[in-house]
């Protein structure tokens, strides 16, 4: 068997496999290797071989015991992550915001009244919280599995169109076959496990997103420094909150085109032609809508230093001295600096890891 007759052996037993449960798969491929064997010591040709079993789909069917499912194998470990970061997405920014909603709404006290009115306000918060993110978990739920299970019967009924061997009478009759015969060329590689994208990375990343994207929308003003006082507490923006209608957009979307480039990569699973298109458009689009940000609208706080250093004016803290230092223009220089860096890291990492390692992906 030479080298490229095993190649389209393993690209094959991965084919069926990973249509199965995982339990059956290490059992199915031994199975199948030792069939392939056999068929091939007799015919001498891989690629009759693997002609003679057929399309490695319907192939795996027999293993299936004829059960049809809502989710088959095929979707249900894709579908389980959606699953985790949808309810996630949901989830976690309801609680941060009854928590932040609770909290803020909170009289001036001091002492134990205080602590005792923190204590009620984090009880009410939260069971305000999880009722809500309940109610929006389960919504999200129906959806997600629903959009599984029409991926699922439209898989289905696109592979219950038998193929149609072509034949001299067909071509007399003008007719043409519904759908090409399957032959081993449709075979795609078997991804490199250097190649594979640690789905949870892609989930933390993708929470995190949302919950700030949520964040920036609903409370702002959380991004400040804040300062205690007596009987009260004192939040100097960061933000220019005055400019936030025009600034806001912007911002979310640069972050809804990195929530897509993540999303991507969660579904194709591996470094490939597609994920390596994506990450560079995404990233330079990203690029410009930070300098967008940082050098043409006027994002920080203009009276930050002063509200700051007035807050201060009764404390000991020796914060005030590195206040007087803020610059609006060299965080914003150095903001889009250390951005630009990691996006290029990022980018560089995907566009080698894809040369190097990457799995061909038709996209047609």
């Amino acid at each position: 068997m030479t080298t490229e007759e095993k190649d389209l052996q393993n690209r094959y037993v991965y084919q069926v496999t990973r249509c199965l449960p995982k339990a059956q798969r290490e059992e199915v491929r031994m199975e199948l290797e030792e069939l392939i064997g056999d068929m091939y010591a007799d015919k001498g040709s891989m690629e009759a071989v693997l002609t003679q079993l057929g399309d490695p789909a319907r192939f795996a069917e027999q293993y299936r015991s004829g059960r049809q499912y809502l989710i088959g194998p095929e979707y249900l470990e894709s579908y389980l992550w959606f699953v985790r970061v949808v309810l996630l997405c949901v989830a976690v920014p309801v609680l941060v915001l009854s928590l932040v909603s609770a909290l803020t709404g909170l009289p001036a006290a001091a002492g134990q009244d205080a602590a005792l009115l923190i204590l009620r306000a984090v009880a009410a918060g939260l069971r305000n919280g999880i009722v809500n993110a309940l109610a929006g978990c389960v919504s999200a739920f129906g959806a997600v599995t629903l959009l599984f299970i029409v991926m699922e019967w439209q898989k289905v009924k696109i592979e219950t169109r038998k193929a149609e061997s072509w034949s001299v009478e067909k071509l007399a009759d003008g007719q043409k076959p519904s759908r090409p015969r399957w032959t081993p060329r449709f075979l795609e590689p078997v991804p490199d496990q250097r190649a594979i994208i640690n789905r949870g990375e892609s989930a933390v990343g993708i929470v995190f997103m949302v919950v700030f994207c949520v964040l920036l929308i609903a409370a702002p003003w959380l991004f400040s420094a804040v300062f205690p006082q007596e009987g009260a507490v004192i939040f100097v923006p960061l933000f220019n909150l005055e400019q936030w209608p025009t600034i806001l957009p912007v911002f979310v979307l640069s972050l809804v085109i990195a929530l897509a480039d993540e999303i991507l990569q969660m579904v194709m699973g591996c470094y490939c032609k597609l994920v390596m298109i994506s990450n560079i458009l995404c990233g330079v689009i990203q690029i410009l809508l930070c300098a967008l940000l940082m050098k043409v609208l006027p994002f920080w706080n203009p009276n930050f230093s002063a509200e700051a250093q007035a807050a201060l004016a009764t404390s000991t803290s020796k914060a005030g001295e590195y206040l007087a230092y803020w610059n609006a223009d060299t965080v914003s220089t150095v903001v889009l600096a250390v951005m630009i860096l990691i996006t290029l890291a990022e980018m560089g990492t995907t566009i080698y890891k894809t040369l190097r390692y990457g799995a061909a992906v038709r996209l047609g």
